[in-house]
């Protein structure tokens, strides 16, 4: 395992080898990447075997709160605005300005052409829509060319909100309950399968897996964002060896633990939550997101796959993102982001946060 000081010292040689960044295109609008839990709530009642089951109640209704977006912002590593842009900057080599984030660059490089390719508008079926504020950016912001969507989602309420933002669009919609582990037969097929941090929650990828290749045409694409890191969201040897030299350098007020029941409290080294906590907040979290990277990109024709960042800064900044405030805090949150980078970049770790474009295969 490199150390932080000998991995500094190789950056400028490493940045030489970075690709010039793709040209920009005009200036499109963004909106905050997918929340993520940042405390615990009662645990989903979503089964890994018997029956499928009905609507039911998960630890992500909590995003429902009048709170949940302030909270965000203190506690999570997307809270912050200038984490956006840079892992828009590191997936596409362009700032969100532009058209880097992942909206506008899913629309340019594969919805576009593959309308063009199809002579009409698409269907999309986004599996896992929580309260529906992705679909709804989709369809507001990122002008995604659809003429159907259909929002699959396992908890009452947030599919009600769903609902609440998607039908005042004129298109037509659908809004199913869905298991991930206890897929329900579909007899059609869409243009576009889309999921956005929710496919790491699928505990049966031997069957969701030939499920997902069956409901999608033939010429149509299985895309979106998620979480491919060690299961229940650990981090590896390697990453975790180097986020602990990271935060070791951090001066103690960016340590400061926002969440914890005392004030002021300064954490003296990382910490992680255990696998029996991750678990027991939310039996669903990422129980194999390690296999889902390896079986997905090897049993589908991968068309794409982006890093999104994540790995280091998830853990850097969990509890603690409300503390970056001034410019000097602001200049070694940048340091930190370019480190995760380069670490990335050069392969010492990889992105646990990946954007993927597949396509229907034949293996499954």
């Amino acid at each position: 395992m490199m150390g932080l000081e000998t991995f500094l010292k190789h950056f400028s040689k490493a940045a030489r080898s970075i690709p010039d960044p793709i040209p920009p295109e005009p200036e499109a609008a963004s909106i905050p990447a997918a929340p993520a839990p940042t405390e615990p709530a009662p645990a989903a009642h979503e089964a890994v075997s018997g029956e499928p089951v009905t609507l039911g109640e998960t630890t992500w209704r909590q995003v429902l709160d009048p709170d949940w977006e302030a909270r965000r912002q203190v506690l999570d590593w997307k809270g912050l605005p200038q984490v956006h842009d840079y892992v828009a900057r590191l997936m596409t080599g362009r700032s969100t300005a532009e058209r880097g984030l992942w909206l506008d660059w899913t629309l340019d490089r594969h919805l576009a052409p593959l309308r063009e390719r199809l002579g009409r508008d698409l269907s999309l079926a986004s599996f896992g829509c929580g309260p529906g504020g992705i679909e709804e950016a989709i369809l507001r912001q990122g002008h995604w060319p659809l003429s159907k969507i259909t929002l699959y989602e396992y908890d009452a309420a947030l599919l009600a909100d769903a609902r609440r933002k998607i039908e005042p669009f004129k298109l037509e919609s659908e809004f199913l309950a869905f298991d991930f582990n206890h897929p329900p037969p579909i007899d059609r097929s869409f243009d576009v399968v889309f999921f956005c941090h929710s496919l790491h929650h699928c505990a049966d990828l031997e069957r969701f897996l030939p499920f997902l290749n069956r409901i999608v045409s033939p010429d149509g694409l299985i895309l979106g964002l998620d979480y491919f890191g060690p299961p229940r969201l650990q981090m590896d040897r390697d990453a975790r060896r180097l986020a602990d030299e990271i935060f070791g350098y951090l001066p103690a007020h960016l340590r400061r633990n926002l969440k914890a029941e005392q004030e002021d409290r300064i954490d003296a080294r990382l910490t992680l939550p255990t696998i029996p906590a991750v678990a027991s907040y939310d039996p669903s979290e990422a129980p194999r997101s390690a296999d889902l990277r390896s079986m997905l990109f090897a049993a589908f024709d991968v068309v794409e796959v982006l890093p999104m960042g994540g790995t280091l800064l998830r853990n850097l900044l969990a509890d603690r993102a409300g503390n970056f405030r001034s410019e000097s805090d602001m200049a070694i949150l940048d340091l930190t982001m370019m480190i995760e980078r380069m670490a990335i970049e050069t392969r010492l770790v990889a992105s646990d946060d990946l954007y993927f474009v597949v396509k229907p295969t034949n293996r499954i």
